[in-house]
Order: C-alpha cells, then structure tokens, then sequence
C-alpha cells in the first residue's frame, strides 16, 4: 500500500519540482542517497528507485505521510479549503501558545484526541510552513483481520492553522467524521467554538487573507494593502492594477469618458487599487417573495417562498465582479452582496426577505 500512495505522490508532482520536493524531504528524514536519483527519469522510474532506497526503512509509512504533507504544501491548489473561526469564551493564559507553536507537542496532543474520537487507528503528521501549522490527519477504515486496508484518499484531512490567531483552515472531509473531527481540533487548541464561516476555495493564501482582513475593504484598502506585507501569515500580497492603455485614433472621441471616470472612482472605493483575492465560486441561495410578476403574470398568485440558487464561477470572482462595473455590464455603485464580498470574507450567501414585525403603539 505505501508503495503505492508514493508512486502516486511522485507521479502527481510538476517534474520540475520532484527534485526540489525529494532533496527537501531527503533532508527532513536524514536520507541522503536521493540526492543520487537521476531525476530526468520518468516519473514512474523515479520512484521505483526511490521506492528500492526507502522501502527496508524502519519508519518508512511515516516518512510517505512527511512525504504527502509536504506534496499538498507545495500544491495546495489541488485541494478544497474551508475556513473556520475560533472562539474562546474561556480565560486561557499560561503557556498555551507556547505548546501550539512547538510542531512535536501539537501532534502528540492532537494524535492523542484523535485516537479518542475515532475508533480505528489514526496516523498524524504535523509540520511548519510560512509560519504554519500544516497537519495530515489519515483516519483508517474499519477492515476485516486478516485483510490489509486499502488506502482511501478521501480518508486524509489536511488542517492548517496559524498560531495566534482566530481561523483554522480544513481540506474537504467526509459528513460522518464532522463532528468528531471539529473537538478534536477544538480540545487541542484550547477553544471552546469553531463556527463555518461559509468562506471556501481553493487558493488558501487568498482565504486567509480574507479572513484576517475582514472590514479592511474600500478606504483602508490602501492602509491594510501596507500592513499586509508585514504580516508573517499574509501569503497573498495584492499587487497594484496595472492601467490599460488603449491606443486611441486622433479621429476617435469617447462620448461618457465622464461616465467612465465616475464609473473607476466608485470601483476604487469599493475595491481599492490592488488586484482581488481569488475566489473561484460565489454563491446566492435566494429565498425571497417573486418579484417578477410583469414578466411572469401567472406567478402573481403564488403566495409561497420562490426559491433559486446563482452561482458565479471562474478563476478569480472578485476580479469578475469588479470587471462588469469597470466596463458598464453592471450598474455602478454594485449591490452591497456583490460589492461586500471581501470585507463579509464569505462567498455563500443565503438572500431572504427580513420579517416585519408590527411596532408598538405608543400609549
């Protein structure tokens, strides 16, 4: 089994990058005879010789888990992330953080809550990257004795979580282990409430740096675009927008660039000057009384809830978004469900009418 998951590792990597992955991780385990393959190789050579130097190893299922890690640090993109905020409603103080920051303590605490919570046996691995705390988590299926367990790669967990601060970052996971999965990551960090912040995607530099930018959107756009470089978990730096320059006939005359001008004035103040985090989907759950009813009169009568989902979709919404005002597709000041997105650090909305209440009459 384990020589398989590492041909799958080594075949699912950049050929440009196995040599940097392997010596790297040559490193981490103190085996220096990989630097000895001949990475021109295919990568299906690669590692069967990789596989004939790590194989008699004592620790070599451990050392493919270290080898997995660090494979989804370098590509992150691969996977779906969410994004999840602490809460602590208790005093803590003491050395808490210290025991968070230090790799081998944080994997015996969380190794032992998993061990808790999930009846099969559960390999953990912890390790440090750009000043976080990235953790494998594999939870075993239940197999007949005797049989040996095949490996599921949906059974694996990726957790990242920057110390000091109020967000943990969660790969997909399956519904059945939600519950148990969430305390374990609650009772290791010491906190009492992990809410879902309806934030996912798949470039993890842009969800954090949504998150922890929260309320930093139009006029301290510039303010924060600063502080952000100096930030040791920032990982996404917004790069100032380029101007697009048009070459112009002498002949030729624009008749709204007044429109424009105002049209680019409003953009920036909701959107600042820097290039947009990406998020690859937004998402609208619309709940709401029909308004349509002069383009669909036969829906006049319908007294119940109308119900649609809208979804954008490309490589970065945000841009998107901010595109359809920039060129007139969408009327300018945008909605504040479409224009709020950064600073709400959400991209699933649920839209429904607000319920009036009847005011009290004054006596």
């Amino acid at each position: 089994m384990d020589a398989r998951r590492l041909r799958s590792i080594i075949c699912s990597c950049k050929t440009n990058d196995i040599k940097t992955l392997l010596t790297q991780w040559g490193r981490q385990i103190q085996l220096q005879n990989v630097t000895s393959l001949n990475f021109s190789d295919p990568k299906k050579s690669i590692a069967q010789s990789l596989l004939s130097l790590c194989e008699t190893r004592k620790h070599f299922k451990t050392e493919v888990d270290e080898l997995d890690l660090m494979c989804t640090q370098m590509y992150p993109k691969k996977r779906l992330w969410r994004v999840f905020h602490l809460k602590d409603n208790k005093d803590n103080t003491g050395n808490r953080w210290l025991d968070l920051c230090n790799p081998q303590k944080f994997k015996k605490k969380f190794k032992s809550q998993a061990d808790l919570y999930f009846d099969s046996a559960t390999s953990v691995c912890v390790g440090v990257n750009k000043g976080a705390l990235w953790t494998r988590l594999y939870i075993s299926s239940m197999v007949n004795r005797g049989q040996e367990e095949t490996y599921r790669p949906s059974n694996n967990v990726y957790i990242v979580y920057f110390p000091k601060t109020q967000y943990v970052i969660i790969s997909r996971y399956k519904q059945s282990t939600e519950e148990f999965l969430h305390q374990a990551i609650m009772t290791t960090l010491g906190v009492t409430d992990m809410t879902n912040m309806q934030l996912t995607g798949y470039d993890l530099h842009s969800l954090i740096h949504l998150a922890m930018n929260r309320k930093c959107q139009g006029s301290f756009s510039k303010f924060n675009s600063v502080q952000g470089q100096k930030h040791p978990f920032a990982g996404f730096q917004p790069k100032k927008r380029k101007a697009i320059e048009i070459e112009r006939d002498e002949n030729i005359f624009c008749e709204d660039e007044e429109t424009m001008k105002k049209r680019a004035k409003i953009l920036e103040k909701s959107f600042g000057l820097e290039e947009q985090p990406c998020l690859e989907k937004v998402e609208y759950r619309v709940k709401t009384k029909f308004r349509g009813t002069d383009y669909v009169p036969s829906m006049a009568k319908r007294q119940d809830t109308f119900k649609c989902t809208v979804k954008f979709e490309g490589t970065s919404v945000l841009e998107g978004i901010r595109n359809l005002g920039a060129t007139g597709l969408a009327n300018v000041p945008l909605p504040g469900h479409l224009a709020s997105v950064h600073s709400l650090a959400k991209n699933h909305f649920v839209i429904q009418d607000q319920e009036t209440t009847p005011r009290k009459r004054r006596k």
